[in-house]
């Protein structure tokens, strides 16, 4: 939720090239954190419906974390436009 409400202050202000290159960059997040999987498992291997997020609560998500989602990547690994 956290990482939502920053991509909705900040996308408002960009390019959609700029709006791109940022979605790609917190999806590449999202897939290198371990929740994603925690998500599917929960939803869609194990069915039990009962994810174990970490952090367990959105007290414990720091700013630190929101912003490695918004972090350029490395250059051969960041979005290349082809608008």
């Amino acid at each position: 939720m956290k990482i939502t409400l920053r991509q909705l202050q900040v996308g408002g202000k960009l390019s959609l090239e700029e709006c791109l290159r940022m979605e790609y960059r917190m999806t590449q997040g999202c897939v290198r954190g371990k929740d994603f999987y925690e998500g599917v498992r929960a939803v869609l291997v194990d069915k039990d419906q009962s994810p174990k997020w970490d952090p367990a609560t959105l007290e414990e998500v720091t700013n630190e974390v929101v912003e490695s989602y918004f972090k350029p990547l490395p250059e051969e690994k960041e979005w290349k436009a082809q608008l």
